[in-house]
């Protein structure tokens, strides 16, 4: 699933090399990346509650989420029917976060434990209408990305859960004289 179904998006491989290879999601005005066959996630934080409520509502002390971010939620030991699925944030204080639609009422009572961990993205200037139109050539860790809209940007990645995207500087670089 991708972040909105209702939007288009566009998968763009990325490869370093043979072990180090990433499927990038880019939507509307973001970026999300996937390897090993599951999306990256921030780290976890520990759930130390999870209601049976409409909407269920999860405490993670000073979890740091913020309304309409997406949280897997896993090992929750109880109310197993949460564990594995993809939620939306909402309505969230510093210690607790509501499961955005999701009435919890009917399953079953939670008992102990549980993580929480934020799907990884960064925010890009690209609308759903410009993905499409996109240009990429890549070198090692750093991909070039051109649209007729746009300055072109440098998409570079120092970790997983560690991507940026900025203009190209075309005052540096081994191309001057």
């Amino acid at each position: 699933e991708v972040k909105n179904s209702a939007n288009a998006t566009r998968l763009i491989p990325f490869e370093f090399n043979v072990t180090q290879s990433y499927i990038l999601e880019f939507g509307n005005l973001y970026i999300r990346f996937y390897k090993d066959n599951g999306q990256i996630v921030e780290a976890s934080k520990t759930i130390s509650g999870l209601t049976a409520a409409n909407p269920g509502v999860v405490t993670a002390t000073s979890h740091g989420y913020a309304d309409g971010d997406h949280v897997w939620i896993n090992s929750v030991a109880g109310m197993t029917e949460v564990n594995g699925r993809r939620f939306t944030v909402a309505n969230k204080t510093t210690n607790t976060f509501e499961l955005s639609g999701v009435n919890t009422s009917g399953y079953t009572a939670y008992s102990s434990g549980g993580t929480a961990e934020k799907v990884y993205e960064i925010a890009t200037s690209y609308t759903t209408a410009q993905v499409f139109d996109l240009k990429f050539t890549q070198s090692a860790d750093v991909m070039y990305i051109t649209h007729p809209s746009h300055e072109p940007t440098k998409l570079t990645r120092t970790a997983h859960t560690s991507w940026t995207i900025a203009e190209v500087d075309f005052q540096i670089g081994p191309f001057l004289d």
